[in-house]
């Protein structure tokens, strides 16, 4: 059975690892998109995402393409609200007050 996932992310606008911007992107986006079940990302960083996989399975996947030091993810499961967040997060106390779930990648 597929979980419904919200993903909001902020790609660094810089070459990291040499990789761009567009790469970093286009690697989450991949990602994403990996197992062809319902996919959504209109705006610019926000993304619904349906996977067969746990939060933090799809967590790890979403960022093998990511630069910790410079990209920030973060993927929550709206009907268990387990999350997982990435990269250099300044408020993570905060993120942990609405997703008490909510581990670091």
């Amino acid at each position: 059975m597929a979980h419904t996932y919200c993903v909001t992310f902020r790609i660094a606008n810089k070459t990291v690892a040499g990789k761009t911007y567009d790469e970093r992107r286009e690697a989450l986006i991949a990602s994403a998109r990996a197992e062809n079940l319902g996919f959504w990302e209109e705006t610019t960083s926000f993304m619904l995402v349906e996977s067969d996989l746990y939060t933090s399975a799809l967590a790890r996947r979403l960022v093998e393409g990511l630069s910790k030091k410079d990209d920030i993810l973060f993927i929550f499961d709206p009907s268990d609200k387990s999350g997982n967040y990435f990269g250099p997060i300044e408020y993570a106390d905060v993120l942990r007050s609405f997703f008490p779930k909510a581990k670091s990648l």
